[in-house]
């Protein structure tokens, strides 16, 4: 009994001998195929960075061959559309789009940013196209000022190039630094600083919507009729609007549609009578004062438009 127990635990343990080497071999097999694997993964990722530089190499040969150094695709045509910001020589200044250049090497993004960011273009107009072969487009379309804010020269009316601001109808503040014949003839707007603000930034400010929405509302009645020379608001209830024969006529902050209604049947009536109006109030819906100029014929008067009346007014002679 103790022989075969003996031999049985020989088998035994050559068989776990065994059965362990057994383990050794597939885990050396396995890392052998890992490290196999490993390696081959290796090779291929060598192999396609290697030909994607090679494939990047020959595209950008190609592209500097047939693109950025083809003669055929030089610069040689401006078309510009600039509403009058800037001139064509400023234009290249600004953007380098000088003739001879390859189309491909200009940067058209950079060129959009430098023209938006001028305070005189309207935001999102700026338009940049290359037009192959030759030719590159350049749109853009200027704010309309509306206003010449007050405060430079001895009346206050003059422009001064680099110095003086201008808004448009959204607020937006423009500092031009020529002089175009059309800014001479913008209505003054007096009772606004534009302080600190910068020429393309919005100047927010209640009395400007007001002074603005004003100027719309009486941009509706005919030039001949009535022209505006300045607007006064600086006070807070009221603004002073004068017009080409320096007539004055105050307008409430309320109901302006009601106010645009009377200035125009005062119109009517001088326009019937031949007379000329000195200054009004159009805040007083009933019996509105108005001031007549003097002349030799007769002494200044003061009318009130009577309500629902067909373009007739009642005359108090004082």
């Amino acid at each position: 009994m103790t022989r075969r127990t003996t031999g049985n635990h020989r088998r035994k343990g050559g068989s776990s001998r065994h059965h362990l080497l057994e383990v050794n071999v597939r885990t050396a097999s396995m890392q052998r195929q890992r490290r196999s694997k490993a390696g081959m993964l290796l090779w291929k990722v060598f192999a396609v960075i290697t030909v994607l530089i090679l494939a990047a190499a020959g595209v950008r040969i190609g592209a500097e061959k047939f693109f950025f150094r083809n003669p055929e695709y030089s610069l040689h045509h401006l078309d510009v559309k600039l509403d009058g910001v800037l001139s064509q020589e400023a234009l290249v200044a600004l953007t380098g789009f000088a003739e001879g250049k390859n189309l491909f090497s200009l940067d058209l993004e950079e060129a959009n940013r430098k023209l938006s960011a001028l305070p005189e273009v309207r935001s999102g107009s700026v338009n940049i196209e290359r037009i192959l072969p030759d030719t590159i487009r350049v749109k853009l379309e200027r704010r309309i000022p509306i206003f010449l804010f007050a405060g430079n020269g001895e009346n206050g009316e003059s422009f001064a190039s680099g110095k003086s601001f201008l808004c448009d109808r959204d607020g937006f503040l423009m500092q031009p630094n020529r002089l175009d014949p059309e800014f001479l003839n913008l209505p003054v707007l007096s009772g606004i600083d534009p302080g600190k603000n910068l020429p393309g930034t919005r100047l927010e400010n209640d009395r400007l919507g007001y002074a603005i929405t004003l100027q719309q509302a009486l941009s509706e009645i005919p030039e001949e009729t009535f022209k505006i020379r300045s607007i006064d608001v600086s006070k807070e209830y009221a603004a002073v609007v004068t017009d080409a024969s320096n007539a004055r006529f105050m307008f409430g902050n309320n109901d302006i549609a009601g106010q645009i209604e009377r200035l125009r049947k005062l119109l009517a009536h001088c326009q019937e009578t031949g007379r000329q109006i000195e200054s009004a109030n159009l805040m007083v819906a009933r019996n509105t004062p108005v001031t007549f100029v003097l002349t030799p014929e007769r002494g200044s008067a003061k009318i009130t438009p009577v309500p629902g009346a067909k373009k007739s007014l009642r005359q108090n002679t004082r």
